[in-house]
């Protein structure tokens, strides 16, 4: 049976800009491919060692995600078929386990894992393993796409015509918009969030006319530059309750 793809398959040009999870329990898989996808991360699963290594065939994948007990193989076998396809040896692995214990992450260590997480995965450490693990600026705090009604400098922007908040973190916001700010401009913002709204002041570090933004998207990257320790909080937990939704 052919590995499945939980998100469209990479380009020949970007052939190893996706995520292999691999893990027999469904649950656990669900689990974690869910937290990656809406991390923005593309994901391909498999439920089985041989799964995982047929689709090695295809391609090579940024980052391999590994169960440490599969039923078919060991998971020191499977790494040293696995980098019979990975030649240069540079796929990083994430083990997981079913416990917390310096055996168990001996065991993962020596079969070859980067680094290893715990089962149930806690989503802000599963970000950070893999922002280290794939990215040469790694972002150490987690970002979402979302559609939140913003009011930047006293104007509201009202979900209509796609414009929104479209992506979110603690630190700043993207707001998708036809009309994006100067850089550099400082503007008050205020984000309705589930339970009333935070506000903010911020500064504009990105500003694209259409076609030229992410996804092609007109809008402006606002990085908060003065906002409370109870809306930063806030946001955390609308982050955290956004990426959980139907998985906890």
């Amino acid at each position: 049976m052919a590995a499945h793809r939980a998100s469209s398959a990479p380009s020949s040009s970007g052939r190893r800009r996706f995520l292999l999870v691999v893990d027999s329990d469904v649950r656990s898989l669900f689990a974690t491919t869910t937290l990656l996808q809406r991390m923005q991360y593309n994901i391909w699963s498999a439920r089985s060692a041989a799964e995982a290594l047929e689709m090695a065939t295809v391609a090579v994948p940024a980052l391999l995600i590994l169960a440490q007990n599969l039923p078919d193989m060991s998971s020191v076998e499977f790494v040293k078929q696995f980098k019979q396809y990975d030649l240069a040896n540079s796929t990083p692995i994430v083990m997981l386990t079913q416990r917390a214990d310096p055996a168990s992450e001996r065991a993962c260590l020596a079969a070859g894992a980067l680094t290893c997480l715990t089962i149930p995965i806690n989503a802000e450490n599963l970000y950070r393993v893999v922002q280290m693990a794939t990215e040469p600026l790694p972002r150490m705090n987690i970002r979402i796409s979302t559609k939140l009604s913003v009011t930047v400098n006293n104007q509201t922007v009202e979900c209509v015509e796609g414009e929104c908040a479209s992506v979110l973190s603690e630190y700043g916001v993207y707001v998708r918009t036809l009309e994006p700010r100067p850089l550099n401009s400082k503007l008050p913002v205020r984000i309705q969030l589930a339970g009333g709204a935070i506000t903010a002041d911020a500064v504009v570090i990105h500003s694209h006319r259409a076609g030229t933004g992410p996804r092609d998207e007109p809008g402006m990257g606002l990085q908060f530059i003065r906002i409370s320790e109870q809306d930063q909080e806030r946001i955390r937990c609308f982050i955290k309750d956004e990426l959980t939704r139907g998985i906890n």
